[in-house]
């Protein structure tokens, strides 16, 4: 099996696993793993869906985060209804759920009220804010609209600053190309502060590096292969050959991650 026919099984299987998570398991877990929200599939205005992403979108521009799940009936929750309905516990499962990838404030609206989670650490300023507001309806419209009204508050009060402990989530992919041809190398990464800068290299051993690029910080999603291109030598030096990358999250966490390269 090549290189390259493991790495589209490999990304296969991740897609089958997450369309059993989505139909069996706990729907806002999926989808916050790449979005920043997660709206009831009872919503039917476009308007608050807008109105909370304009919210969310604000918090990451001044540098802080949040992820916000909006939860207006049983069904949103999946396998786990029996939390319907209590933010706070469904809060706290959602957020261990998320640990491996996001660790920071994580808000939940019910039409009981609202949750906050941030990684176990204190939520006293949150709960200040939220303690001083009320869920507007108990409808996916209106619920939606309440956490846009929660986040533009905890974000004014400053309820938001939280620190970033988790490097950045990345993937080298491996591949496979021909000797003297252009070769497209792809990474995945993602972060909870929604941005990275990302170095590569192609690397034979462990130490001669035959091509590098430098990243910038940007935004950046799990949901996109980044491409590099890497113009392949016509002869290279023996060895074991890599294509590495390291991403740097804005407050320093670094990680990084090396794939197989096999060229004939």
């Amino acid at each position: 099996m090549t290189l390259l026919r493991a790495a589209a099984i490999a990304t296969v299987v991740f897609a089958l696993a997450a369309a059993v998570a989505r139909a069996d398991g706990d729907p806002a877990s999926d989808v916050l793993l790449y979005s920043n929200t997660f709206v009831s599939f009872s919503a039917q205005s476009k308007d608050p869906k807008v109105a909370l992403r304009r919210e969310v979108d604000a918090v990451y521009a001044r540098n802080n985060r949040v992820k916000v799940a909006v939860i207006a009936t049983q069904d949103d929750l999946g396998s786990v209804g029996v939390l319907f309905n209590k933010p706070g516990e469904y809060a706290q499962f959602l957020g261990q759920e998320l640990m491996r990838y996001y660790v920071g404030p994580l808000l939940i609206v019910m039409p009981a009220g609202f949750g906050i989670w941030d990684g176990g650490r204190s939520t006293a300023r949150e709960n200040a804010v939220l303690g001083r507001l009320k869920v507007g309806g108990s409808s996916a419209d209106e619920l939606t609209s309440s956490a846009a009204t929660a986040v533009h508050h905890l974000q004014a009060a400053g309820a938001l600053k939280s620190r970033d402990i988790l490097p950045p989530f990345v993937t080298a992919i491996p591949a496979a190309g021909h000797f003297g041809a252009p070769l497209k190398l792809t990474y995945q990464v993602l972060d909870d502060s929604g941005k990275a800068r990302v170095d590569a290299r192609v690397v034979v051993g462990t130490t001669h590096t035959l091509a590098s690029w430098r990243g910038s910080l940007r935004p950046v999603t799990g949901a996109v292969y980044y491409p590099l291109k890497w113009n392949v030598p016509r002869h290279l030096p023996a060895g074991k050959l890599r294509f590495c990358v390291t991403a740097h999250d804005p407050t320093g966490n670094h990680s990084g991650s090396c794939g197989a390269l096999q060229i004939s």
